[in-house]
């Protein structure tokens, strides 16, 4: 009976360590994304988990692993429950599904490979993200490079991985950390696992100089005018609040025309009605364009009807030009998964019923089937050129994956816009994150980026990650700014995901010799006293 006691007592003593180790990862992941600047704790995040995972069995690591999940996106993602309950439901109880991933993954190395698994791991924990941002459940947001946007001279890197290569280098330090906190008996092995840690910040910083440093070259520039009406999202799509919704835009932009922009942003659904089928708004729309003389990018909602009857709708983009009679639209391609559409509804046409049934709110749209850049006609007084500037438009979570917006870049635009409705986050992490990311999609492509959004953050963001200028949440705004135009492609612009690849690749050789005989021979060999060298 007493040892049955002294069992239960150590079985709860590990719950509760367990549960700390759990919680500080979770705590240390929610206050290294913005609002807050404390991205440096993103170095030791990890190390908690990493311990938490020692010597646990494949029940064990799937309790703890979706455990300590629960806790990141929770700390992380709370206030996807401002917005959507059924998105809120979804992400939580999805998402930690990849921890269970890695968990599995990290703890089968450690018990074929023996320490020098370390190692691999952040091929593993970086194959996990990039297969996190995939496929209509697609959901990179709290990828681990985004805890670094504030150290704008650590990440230009980014021009050529993508914010996968910082999650890369981010992990790497934790798993430095790790092996360092578990070597402090060991002098040489402490100085070597020292000097790698300092190396990976010098290498990145000395890089960042030099291209910080670099002189300028002089470019084409267009003005633009970002519009934040600070218009409530609930309000808006009341009937009766239609024609203060226009008022106010025409108010702005007719603050903003003072400044003589070449282009006027509105934020996502800043028009909230069909206006294509709209005749009164259309004309009104029509003849505002013709009054400024200068072309208006707006979010819509739109849809289409088929010879069949039925009925497609989607969060779209629309370009009016004085210049031209026809509008140009873009559809948003990436939907947020349960918020505007259930994904897979092949396979999951039961689940989408039974949220109907339920009345939670989520949206019905259809995904945009291509990437479409818009144009304008500018003329450059410097050279009196009249030509088009070509521009790619991405709407709200859409800016959160760096392979969608790189498109746009590839395609030929010369400079970049996101526009948002952030006004369902309330003040709450979300609007700070979503703004912080379109960080690296300036670096990633080397382009100016104007964000603008209904209720903030709007931003102008130069193509090193710098934001020049921004407002604040909940006020309206007018963000006038010049932009210049881009010149030249990146490797990840021109290339893509190659980074990403390679190293989810690599993790094939690792893997391999975990299943095979091999590995267990190189344990055996191990265990005897012929270790491997660490670093």
């Amino acid at each position: 009976m007493e040892e049955v006691q002294q069992q239960a007592t150590r079985t709860g003593t590990w719950a509760r360590e367990n549960l700390v180790l759990a919680g500080l990862t979770g705590l240390a992941f929610g206050l290294s994304f913005p609002p807050f600047r404390f991205g440096f704790l993103a170095y030791w995040a990890l190390v908690p988990f990493f311990t938490l995972l020692e010597g646990k069995n494949t029940k064990e690591t799937i309790r703890w692993s979706y455990i300590t999940g629960l806790f990141v996106h929770l700390t992380t993602l709370y206030w996807i429950g401002w917005v959507t309950l059924p998105g809120a439901i979804g992400a939580i109880l999805f998402l930690p599904l990849f921890f269970v991933l890695y968990g599995l993954g990290h703890n089968l190395l450690a018990s074929r490979l023996g320490p020098r698994f370390i190692y691999v791991i952040p091929f593993w924990w970086t194959a996990i993200e990039y297969l996190r941002s995939l496929g209509q459940v697609g959901f990179p947001w709290i990828s681990l490079g985004y805890t670094q946007t504030y150290y704008t001279a650590l990440i230009q890197y980014a021009s050529a991985t993508s914010v996968f290569g910082v999650s890369f280098w981010v992990v790497w330090i934790n798993v430095l950390i790790y092996e360092l906190l578990h070597s402090l008996d060991d002098l040489r092995k402490c100085v070597k696992l020292l000097a790698a840690i300092v190396a990976l910040f010098v290498l990145p910083l000395l890089h960042g100089w030099f291209v910080l440093h670099q002189p300028g070259q002089v470019r084409e520039k267009v003005r633009l005018a970002l519009i934040q009406g600070n218009i409530d999202p609930y309000e808006k799509w009341d009937e009766a609040f239609l024609d203060e919704n226009f008022k106010t835009y025409e108010r702005l932009t007719e603050q903003a025309l003072q400044q003589h922009p070449d282009l006027v942003v509105w934020p996502e659904t800043a028009l909230p009605t069909y206006i294509r089928y709209d005749a009164h708004y259309l004309r009104w729309m029509r003849e505002r364009v013709r009054d400024w003389q200068v072309p208006v990018l707006t979010g819509v909602p739109d849809y289409d009807v088929y010879s069949d009857g039925s009925t497609r709708t989607y969060n779209a983009a629309f370009l009016f030009d004085p210049t031209q009679h026809e509008i140009q639209r873009y559809d948003k391609i990436q939907l947020v998964p349960f918020g505007e559409r259930v994904p897979y509804q092949g396979m999951l046409g039961w689940f989408k019923r039974l949220l109907d049934r339920l009345e939670m709110g989520e949206g019905d749209f259809s995904p945009g089937k291509e990437v479409r850049v818009f144009s304008f006609r500018k003329r450059f007084e410097a050279d009196s050129l009249v030509r088009d500037v070509r521009f790619g438009t991405v709407i709200c979570f859409e800016s959160v994956f760096p392979d969608l917006v790189r498109r746009f870049v590839a395609r030929g635009a010369e400079f970049l816009l996101v526009i948002t409705n952030d006004g369902w986050f309330g003040r709450t992490s979300g609007p700070y994150q979503h703004a912080r990311a379109a960080v690296f999609r300036a670096i990633e492509n080397r382009c100016w980026l104007g964000r603008c959004a209904n209720t903030g953050i709007s931003a102008f963001i130069d193509p090193y990650g710098r934001v020049v200028k921004q407002s604040r949440l909940n006020e309206e705004a007018v963000l006038v700014g010049d932009v210049e135009l881009r010149q030249g492609e990146t490797f990840f612009t021109k290339h893509g995901n190659v980074f990403s690849w390679a190293v989810s690749l690599a993790n094939l050789l690792p893997f391999g010799m975990a299943l095979s005989g091999r590995a267990s021979h190189a344990r055996t060999r191990e265990d005897s006293g012929s270790g491997w060298e660490a670093v």
